[in-house]
Formats: C-alpha cells, structure tokens, sequence
C-alpha cells in the first residue's frame, strides 16, 4: 500500500494513475474518509465490496467534480437537482436521482474537501465511494482507522489528518425519486432546507 498525504500536489499525478488502473484508494472527505474507485471501473467496484466486506445490494455512491460530468456518467438532468447543488454543493448533501444504463438510480454528492475536489477535477470523471470501514462498523476519522478494520489494504492511502469539519457526521441523503423530496438519511442538512430550495415557493 502507497502512503500519501493530502496537502502535497505533487500526489494527484500517481494517484489518477493508480485509479485509472482500476486501483482502490482511502482517501479524506469533509464527513468520514472513504474508499473510492473510478465510477466505470468494474474491477475497483469489486475490490471495494472485498475490502469493506459490503453486501453486495447496497450501491456505491458518486462523487464528482460537477453535475455535468455526472450527467455524461449517467445520471438523468432535474432541475430540483441544479437548485440543490447551487445551494449546497460542494458539500455533505449526497442526492440520490434517476439514471440512465446500468444503473436506474444514483447518489451523487460534490464533495467539499479541497483534495478530493482536486482530485477528482484532475481525473476528469467521477468516483465510485463509500465509507472507508467495515461493513457495519463506524467509519474511520482518520487515516489509520480508516484502513484498520479492512479485509485487507487498498492501494493507496492518502492521510489529511482527522475529520473536523462535519466532526465525523455523514452527509445528508436525500431522494428525488419522488414527486416530493424524501429523506433517506438524516445528516447536517435538513430536510426543511432541501424543500425550500428545491421547490421554492411561485412568485404572486
């Protein structure tokens, strides 16, 4: 396992690399560290499932640089989707939407954390993620627990240091499968915050 950290540029070059490989890396997020993959790369997909020891129905979420490059991945365009990511994105809000292919739906989130945002904006596409951690268990803070209760180890690991933002809370799931948004999993936005913007109120 390759060891970086997240405040040296210079790691994004070998990471993409790694990634375009079809390799798993732990990376830092604003809300818990997570293992991501590249979104089409079938071969990480499987790695992750193995690392975590992840029930296989339970679907990655994707992380991507723009709503535009994750409608070119598959998802389908809503403008209840535009209005939330103009409000909330960058940030911890993974919004689950229709999609096109092998995928009927998707849960896409822009993450906040500068090296992730910098990564993925590197790559050029989007990432397959989930939390770094067992299936079940706590997600790690920090980069050692993230890695800790794996199957084995990814490929590389970038450590940016312990969780402050968010202080370990994940990101609010909210769907727009429905006529009206649901909450799938509580998290630092509400839902009162996501009804506003998404249907915001009609001018008199």
């Amino acid at each position: 396992m390759l060891r970086f950290t997240a405040d040296n540029k210079e790691t994004l070059a070998p990471l993409c690399e790694i990634l375009r490989h079809d390799g798993v890396v732990a990376v830092p997020t604003e809300t818990v560290y997570g293992l991501v993959c590249l979104w089409n790369s079938h071969k990480g997909r499987e790695r992750i499932y193995e690392l975590k020891a992840r029930p296989a129905q339970k679907r990655l979420q994707m992380l991507a640089p723009s709503v535009s490059a994750a409608i070119a991945a598959g998802l389908q365009d809503d403008p209840r989707l535009e209005r939330l990511a103009n409000a909330f994105w960058p940030g911890a809000l993974t919004v689950v939407a229709k999609a096109t292919g092998e995928y009927d739906s998707i849960g896409l989130r822009i993450p906040a954390h500068p090296f992730v945002l910098a990564l993925l904006e590197a790559l050029g596409e989007p990432l397959a993620a989930t939390s770094a951690n067992l299936s079940g268990q706590p997600a790690g803070l920090t980069a050692e627990e993230a890695i800790k209760g794996l199957t084995a180890f990814p490929d590389a690991l970038v450590d940016g240091g312990s969780v402050r933002e968010t202080g370990g809370t994940a990101s609010t799931v909210v769907s727009l499968l429905g006529d009206t948004p649901t909450i799938l999993r509580e998290g630092p936005i509400s839902l009162e915050q996501i009804e506003l913007i998404s249907n915001p109120p009609k001018d008199r």
